[in-house]
């Protein structure tokens, strides 16, 4: 056996562990940025429909309270004519097609089994597709006379007081006073709020703000309606 001395072979040295933990880090970093994109999940379409659903069913709710007293949708009215859940007036059914200049009823209305007056008071299903064609109407109506730019304002009123404008509240109003009237009350109130009013004016632009200020707190989302309204 020799008897050379062996000179010991020196460990290596170890890496420190700040700098391991540094390059895990780095690897870590660059998985990460490497791995396809995952969007955050989007409510699906269905809870988008029923979210929307519970909106408009809230606003139309609070309409045929006012409207027809919780009579239902049989409910008639022998003075003006107004029909159903929503009284809806024979110059709202000509606005949205479903009846003619002579009072028929037309092909549009037929398509959801309304012939007759009886019909439409029989039909929930047809009550409700013809307020949804005319809330779309009257919302559009709005938007051309420049009315729903207003929704967020608040504008002094004819009795002195604040008023907010919402876009519930401008289709309510519309809904019950047409979309003509609700433009002409916001004119009067933004431009020549100190212009004298005639007697039925000053009535229906008190009706306009007392829809305003019902539906205040009140959202809006109009449902589809089966078939497009006429413009």
């Amino acid at each position: 056996m020799s008897t050379q001395a062996v000179q010991a072979i020196a460990p290596r040295t170890a890496r420190p562990a700040k700098a391991v933990a540094k390059t895990a880090d780095f690897k870590g970093a660059l998985v990460r940025a490497q791995a396809p994109f995952a969007p955050a999940p989007r409510p699906s379409a269905a809870a988008t429909t029923t979210a929307a659903r519970a909106v408009d069913s809230s606003f139309r709710n609070r309409i045929a309270a006012q409207e027809s007293a919780g009579a239902g949708w049989a409910a008639r009215n022998a003075a003006s004519g107004a029909l159903g859940r929503y009284q809806m007036l024979r110059v709202a059914l000509r606005d949205i097609g479903w009846q003619g200049a002579d009072g028929g009823w037309t092909e549009r209305a037929a398509a959801l089994g309304v012939r007759s007056e009886a019909d439409f008071l029989a039909s929930p299903a047809a009550q409700e597709t013809a307020m949804s064609q005319y809330l779309q109407r009257t919302e559009r109506q709005l938007a051309a006379n420049g009315a729903l730019d207003a929704a967020g304002r608040i504008v002094t009123a004819t009795d002195g007081q604040p008023l907010a404008i919402t876009q519930a509240g401008l289709v309510a109003a519309a809904h019950r006073r047409g979309a003509g009237t609700v433009a002409r009350w916001l004119d009067h109130r933004t431009r020549t709020p100190d212009a004298p009013l005639p007697e039925a004016t000053r009535t229906a632009f008190a009706s306009v703000e007392r829809r305003l200020r019902d539906f205040a707190g009140t959202s809006l989302a109009t449902r589809p309606a089966a078939g497009a309204p006429p413009a």
